[in-house]
């Protein structure tokens, strides 16, 4: 008995189904795409605001909530101490945060309307706000919070949102 192998019909292709596609957690890539797209919209709150509303279709706000507030409160990724990850290299840092605002109260109000034009487009991110908030406002403060001014900022900022 020979074994013929059966014909194989051509142009077929392995399909994988959405709920096994995986995609990888890679928060530096977010941050990088998000710090660069902060740094080029200049020093103008309100094209931050369209910025971060025109990026939230292409980027993944939800699965990366976190990593969007560390960046726009503290201008970086924060490590669990509360201390910035990148300190040292100014390309992965943004100005555009609430720690390198000024301390007027117009400018910590600006910043606060961009917290609620984010909050209301994308309702999810609420939830991620209140638990990054919730860690600012810690008794025992990161030394990084104390040195930017934030125990005069978030008085402020708090009321406002």
């Amino acid at each position: 008995m020979n074994k013929h192998q059966k014909p194989v019909l051509t142009g077929q292709r392995f399909k994988t189904r959405k709920r096994d596609e995986k995609e990888k957690f890679e928060p530096t890539v977010f941050r990088d795409t998000l710090v660069q797209g902060l740094n080029e919209a200049g020093d103008d709150l309100e094209a931050v605001a369209k910025f971060l509303d025109s990026t939230g279709s292409r980027l993944d706000y939800r699965r990366y909530a976190d990593t969007l507030f560390d960046i726009l409160v503290a201008g970086s990724m924060l490590a669990p101490g509360g201390t910035r990850i990148d300190d040292g290299d100014k390309t992965k840092m943004t100005n555009h945060c609430v720690f390198s605002a000024n301390e007027d109260h117009e400018t910590i109000r600006n910043y606060a309307q961009v917290f609620n034009k984010l909050i209301r487009r994308y309702k999810y991110l609420e939830k991620a706000f209140e638990d990054e908030m919730k860690k600012a406002l810690q008794p025992h403060l990161p030394s990084s919070f104390l040195k930017h001014g934030w125990q005069k900022k978030m008085p402020t900022l708090l009321p406002l949102l």
